[in-house]
Parts: structure tokens; C-alpha cells; sequence
């Protein structure tokens, strides 16, 4: 105001000028938690097959919310790998609640919401409560597969609604905890991720033989925790290349401005999100060309550079023996098999199998790869439009209409809100830092009281623990400073 205007006004005077145009923009809270009823209604009403849920206490307090837009659910459901990433998100605004999202990703490798909603705390109800309206949208499918972070409230509720899923724990979240507890190391973080990713048993075995001989403390800890969660040999279902929870982490990135405003802002962000979305990628499939999906050709154009010297021989008209060196792998026709594993986890044809094909002039590899990469699959998938909802004087309000009044939060702490976008997994936790100063635990240099000679002459610390202390304390700058490096959706 002083500088385009030359306007003086004091710093209070332009805070209420501001809070005055955001209440003319967003209605009083009060007013968002009572339009909720009538604005699910009629979201249901212009996008057929929605499904929305409120739940509120014996005052009529908001306690739960859950949506899921129709022509989501049906795309996952008909089109897409049975994989779901859930992940929870903390709101900022007035109400101090909890987002909950559960996503999937489609042929193209393009993040596809399919169902969120809202809570006021993470806890094993509310993730029960979810999976609970989630179950009866998308019903029992089967070898669903679900990825989260450690949460136990997750594991618990996935057990008891999904007790027939397999559930994953993101690579992403554990490889923190590992920062958390013994420091960062970039040698550390390649045997992980190569134990991580590892199609086979046998590869998942050598990995970790290295991270013994590296870093035993941190083999124990991983030894600890069920390789079933983690690693992508020994996991029962099929992750499809999903080894984090990154996709949910995006969405969550995503909204993290729209967190801060009222509720029924918040829902109608994320309809007009997926409208867009929904347009934009009904555009890009219809302009397509290939058979598979541009993202599943490059991957297959890739698989290509693989076998320049590959030797195949046959074994019978299904079965194939491709042999590089020393190593040898069967490719099964018949039962679509390879057995380096990736054809049958990733869903494309590996560079044996199309080795295996070109030998025989067999050029097309469409027909080998699942259905969800099929281009014809990715229109399918988005033909269905999402609809925007008239202006509220136009909405239709039934007269059974519930009542849902705002919930009573807990007194807002003092201070400056920390302004924190992941909810942390199980595990995770500060690092006791060392004062490169004078030696110390628990500060550093920075408020360091004592003197570097003195104390370090009473302070003899061995290399090992020095470089174990150093690198914790690096490790804890990483984690607690900056959110997951993930991409935009």
C-alpha cells in the first residue's frame, strides 16, 4: 500500500484488510462445514455413480468425510493395475484436521486419484473408517496390492477391511528411517535401493551380503523388518514398479496451498483439479498413435538396447533360452514368464523376451504387455467427464438434508505454526547432534559455551564413532529440513 499507493497504514490495519477479503472470498467456516451436505448432494447429482459419506457425532459435529468421484472409481476399477498408494495430510487452515488420499497410477504412468477424504486426527478409526467406504466402492478386488508408510494405523485397518490385500511399506519412508537412525551414506543408500528393487531372491541376497559387510548395524535393523513389506523379490503380490509411496507424497505437494483453506474449498480443488486433468489426458490419448501407451513404448524401446549380443536358443515352440555369457535365463510363452522376473512384476516385456521375439521376426510386443499399457485402454480411461457444480443459489437441496456443524478444535498452540507438508512414519526421529566444537552431544557450534582445546582433550572419540556421529548429523538436516524430492503429478 505504501509503495503503490502512498498510502500509509499500519502493519494491524493491512492484517484486517487482508482477513476482510479472505472471508469475502472463503465464508466463515461455520458456513463451509453447513454447505457440506448440500454441495456432496449435488457433486453426486452432476457426476454420476459418486459416492460421498459424513459423519458427524450425537451433536452433529463434523467427524468424517469421504468422496469419490464415479467416473475415478470406475477407471480404476476397469483400466488400471490393482495398486493403490494411501497416504494422510495434515490441513492447515482453521481446522486442524487430516487429509487422507488413496491414489493409483494409469497405463501412462500419470498419477489417477481415486478416492480422498477428511478426519480430524490420522488414527486407526479414521484409516478404518476410509477403507471401509473405499471397500464398497471398488469392492474385494483381487491381488490388490496397497503401498503406505509404516503407520501402524494403516497396517491394522488394511488387516482388518483388506484382509485378503498385500500390503507394501514405501522404500522412501524406510530409507529415512535408516538416515535417522545411522546417518546418511550415499554407499549405504545404493545397497538399500539395490536390495529394494531387486527382481530376484538371489539378487536381493547379494545386496544384502554387501550391506552386512558395509554396514552390519543397518543389515540388522533391515533384517528386523519383514522383507514381505519391502523388498520387490520376496513381496507376495505385484507392486508394478511401485516401491514408494511418491505418487501420494505428489498429490499431497500438490495441495499443500489448497490445505489451508476451508473444507468445502478444499473438495471443490480437487473435483476441478481431476476436471482438468481428465481433459487434458482425453486429448493426449486420442492423439496417440502408438498401440502401447507412449510411456510403455519408451520403456519398451529401452528394453531394446539391452540385448545387442544375446544369444537365444530354442527349447520348444513356447520356450526360449537367452544366454549372455555365463548367465542364462527361460522366457514361457505360454505362461508369460521370464525367469529374471521382470516381464511378469513390471507388466512389459523384458529385453529377453523381446530378444526372444526378434529372433523369430516377430516385430509387435503390444500384444504381450498388459492390457492397462494398451493406448486403446488409456482413452477408455479417461472418456468419461468430470462436471462442475452451479453456483449455490442454484444448488438442489433435498429435504432430508443432514445437519453438520463445525467441529470444536483444541486451542491453538502458541508460536509460529511449523509449516510441515508429510505426516512422518513410524520410526522416524530426531538425531542427537554432536558439536564439532567441543565434542559434545546435544548442541552445536553454533550455542557451543565451552572450549575447543579443553574439552576436546577430555573427549577422545574413535574414528568410527566420530564418522557414525558426523554422518547422523547430516543425516538429520536431510530428513527434517525438506520434504520428499518427488515430482509433480
Amino acid at each position: 500500500m505504501n509503495a503503490q499507493l502512498n498510502i500509509n497504514i499500519s502493519y494491524h490495519q493491512a492484517w484486517r484488510a487482508k482477513q476482510y477479503a479472505l472471508l469475502s472470498l472463503r465464508g466463515k467456516k461455520e458456513d463451509s462445514f453447513t454447505k457440506l451436505p448440500a454441495y456432496c448432494h449435488n457433486l453426486a447429482k452432476h457426476n454420476p455413480g459418486t459416492v460421498t459419506h459424513i459423519k458427524t457425532d450425537v451433536d452433529d459435529r463434523f467427524e468424517f468425510l469421504y468422496v469419490a468421484l464415479g467416473c475415478s472409481v470406475r477407471a480404476f476399477v476397469n483400466f488400471c493395475k490393482p495398486t493403490l498408494v494411501v497416504d494422510g495430510a495434515h490441513l492447515k487452515g482453521e481446522f486442524k484436521g487430516t487429509m487422507l488420499l488413496a491414489v493409483t497410477k494409469d497405463g501412462q504412468n500419470q498419477i489417477l486419484p481415486v478416492a480422498y477424504g477428511i478426519c480430524k486426527n490420522e488414527c486407526t478409526d479414521s484409516w478404518t473408517w476410509f477403507f471401509q467406504k473405499l471397500r464398497d466402492c471398488i469392492g474385494n478386488m483381487q491381488e490388490l496390492t496397497i503401498i503406505s508408510d509404516r503407520s501402524p494405523s494403516i497396517a491394522t485397518s488394511v488387516a482388518n477391511i483388506f484382509p485378503h490385500a498385500h500390503h507394501g511399506i514405501c522404500g522412501v519412508h524406510l530409507y529415512f528411517n535408516i538416515v535417522s537412525r545411522f546417518g546418511k551414506s550415499k554407499t549405504v543408500k545404493g545397497i538399500f535401493w539395490e536390495a529394494c528393487r531387486a527382481y530376484t531372491v538371489d539378487a536381493f541376497d547379494v545386496a544384502m551380503d554387501v550391506m552386512k559387510k558395509t554396514k552390519e548395524p543397518i543389515w540388522e535393523y533391515l533384517k528386523s523388518i519383514t522383507p514381505e513389506t519391502w523388498s520387490r523379490a520376496h513381496f507376495k503380490g505385484n507392486r508394478y514398479n511401485l516401491m514408494s509411496s511418491n505418487s501420494a507424497e505428489s498429490i499431497n505437494a500438490l495441495s499443500r496451498h489448497a490445505r489451508k483453506v476451508p473444507i468445502l474449498m478444499l473438495i471443490d480443488f480437487f473435483r476441478a483439479t481431476m476436471q482438468q486433468w481428465w481433459f487434458q489426458r482425453r486429448n493426449f490419448a486420442a492423439e496417440a498413435t502408438t498401440t502401447l501407451t507412449p510411456w510403455a513404448d519408451e520403456v519398451i524401446k529401452e528394453n531394446k538396447k539391452t540385448f545387442t549380443k544375446w544369444v537365444v536358443r530354442m527349447i520348444s515352440n513356447t520356450k526360449c533360452e537367452v544366454k549372455k555369457g555365463a548367465q542364462n535365463v527361460i522366457v514361457d510363452f505360454q505362461h508369460m514368464t521370464c525367469t529374471c522376473r521382470h516381464w511378469q512384476l513390471d507388466g512389459i516385456p523384458c529385453g529377453h523376451v523381446i530378444r526372444c521375439l526378434t529372433v523369430n521376426n516377430y516385430q509387435d510386443c503390444s500384444r504381450f504387455a498388459l492390457n492397462a499399457y494398451l493406448t486403446e485402454t488409456l482413452r477408455k480411461t479417461y472418456e468419461e467427464s468430470i462436471n462442475p457444480l452451479p453456483k449455490p443459489s442454484e444448488w438442489e437441496i433435498p429435504d432430508d438434508l443432514m445437519i453438520v456443524k463445525p467441529p470444536i478444535m483444541d486451542k491453538r498452540q502458541p508460536g509460529r505454526p511449523r509449516n510441515t507438508d508429510r505426516i512422518p512414519s513410524q520410526g522416524e526421529g530426531p538425531i542427537i547432534k554432536e558439536c564439532s566444537t567441543c565434542g559434545q552431544l546435544g548442541h552445536t557450534r553454533n550455542n557451543c559455551t565451552g572450549r575447543a582445546s579443553g574439552s576436546r582433550a577430555g573427549h577422545i572419540i574413535s574414528t568410527a564413532e566420530m564418522t557414525y556421529n558426523i554422518g547422523g548429523s547430516a543425516g538429520c538436516s536431510q530428513t527434517h529440513n525438506a520434504d520428499f524430492d518427488i515430482k509433480q503429478p
